[in-house]
């Protein structure tokens, strides 16, 4: 057991990197630079009153809505997606029902209301088809009040996300680790600049580190404790579907929590037992739950749940073809994604703008990771290079950040926010290669007076 001090040491440690996150985060949040954007994130918070409140009377933008002339829908779609397929419009098929899930939407509800906003006060959408001083005639721009509740929220959710992926990290690989990342956290313009808008940035960062969280939580459990990891899991997808209602590439959650219940069921059981059996129902389940929450705050999805998921993704990989068209932000091809990919993770968008300072760091962290997982597969709870350093940890972010950061670097659009998985998994691995370092650093000066 520890002692009382060391508790209150880690205790107070908390506490300082909470108020460094909130002394950076909080910190003029009206100088963000705007992005139309975050108008239609603050002005479709208003699913929040149509969720929670009888009678709610759309605004007129939103009453007039429909789904876009030129999306091709399947003919087996048409039927799910025809107005009188729902019981009001606010919830049937059209653009902002098909184009981003709820979450994100809620919580910055939450935010504004906290600040004294109610529905009367929301903006319109912002329309990129005019100038700006066209949009903020017409009412787009949200006031500076509106636009700084919604953020705060953002705020909010991102120094939250920044404490458990610093307790994480720490636990992973040591306190200059967890250090390491919180100054690459609180020191990268792209993470300070997207992390407070008003968007699904903070939520969909804030849930994954949320599952990542759960996920350490199962592969750190005493051993032959199948029902305790079971359990996290199981609250890891919880997570997994409020990431994926947040912004649909969340989802992928889901599947890292059915592959580590396999990975769970074959390290903790007991002999005898079917380990197939057990892993497949734990798997099966893991995703039945993650799709259940991602339905369950989305009453659009309540008619037909597969149908209408089915549609969103089809919907969105339609927007995302169009977008791809315009020369000046798509990936043209292979080899320009070889030059573009790397120089936006490893340079561009890190707090650190150095390459042969990332990438390398990366490459040891990626292999303290994999170090780590695999001594959690022998049986074993430590890293090698000291006590404090978790196996199972390891093994927890190295999934996570697999299923998570490679699929965005296929993507078609070179968009800096479509980089905010891998930019924020290159910054836990530069900081965890950190914290090997400086746990071997007598090691390394020995090998290098050797030679």
């Amino acid at each position: 057991m520890k002692p009382w001090w060391l508790k209150s040491l880690r205790l107070l440690e908390v506490v300082v990197v909470v108020a460094v996150l909130g002394n950076v985060f909080f910190s003029r949040l009206e100088a963000v630079r705007f992005h139309g954007d975050e108008s239609h994130w603050i002005a479709t918070s208003c699913y929040f009153e149509a969720l929670a409140t009888l009678g709610f009377s759309e605004p007129a933008w939103l009453r007039i809505s429909d789904i876009p002339d030129e999306f091709p829908v399947p003919p087996w779609l048409v039927a799910t997606l025809a107005p009188e397929a729902s019981y009001t419009h606010v919830w049937s098929a059209h653009y902002w029902t098909l184009t981003q899930p709820m979450v994100s939407r809620y919580i910055i509800a939450l935010g504004r209301i906290a600040g004294g906003y109610c529905v009367g006060d929301l903006n319109i959408p912002w329309d990129f088809h005019i100038t700006d001083s066209q949009n903020v005639s017409l009412g787009a721009l949200p006031s500076p009040g509106l636009l700084r509740s919604s953020r705060a929220m953002m705020a909010l959710l991102s120094v939250i996300s920044g404490v458990v992926l610093f307790l994480l990290v720490r636990h992973c690989a040591g306190m200059l680790a967890g250090y390491s990342f919180v100054a690459m956290y609180v020191g990268s313009w792209y993470l300070l600049l997207h992390l407070r808008r008003a968007m699904s940035e903070a939520p969909l960062v804030f849930f994954t580190a949320l599952a990542l969280l759960c996920a350490a939580r199962a592969l750190t459990v005493a051993p032959r404790r199948l029902g305790r990891a079971v359990a996290w899991l199981l609250l890891m997808s919880v997570c997994a579907g409020l990431a994926g209602a947040a912004k649909l590439n969340g989802l992928v959650l889901g599947f890292a929590a059915a592959v580590l219940c396999f990975v769970v069921a074959f390290r903790h059981c007991r002999p005898g037992m079917k380990r197939w059996r057990v892993a497949f129902l734990a798997a099966l389940l893991a995703t039945a739950i993650t799709a259940g929450v991602f339905i369950l705050v989305n009453p659009f999805l309540y008619p037909q749940p597969w149908l209408r998921t089915i549609a969103m993704v089809r919907f969105r990989q339609w927007e995302m073809t169009n977008q791809a068209r315009r020369p000046e932000w798509r990936i043209p091809d292979f080899f320009a994604r070889l030059h573009i990919v790397p120089l936006r993770i490893f340079h561009d968008y890190p707090a650190v703008h150095i390459l042969f300072f990332n990438e390398p760091l990366t490459v040891l962290g990626l292999f303290v990771l994999i170090r780590g997982a695999w001594r959690w597969v022998q049986g074993k709870e430590r890293l090698t290079g000291g006590r404090s350093m978790s196996a199972g940890t390891a093994l927890a972010i190295l999934v996570v950040a697999a299923v998570t950061a490679l699929p965005p670097l296929l993507t078609p659009l070179d968009w800096d926010r479509y980089y905010m998985y891998p930019v924020i998994f290159v910054s836990v691995s530069v900081a965890i290669g950190l914290g090997w370092i400086a746990s071997h650093w007598r090691d390394l000066v020995a090998l290098y007076n050797e030679s």
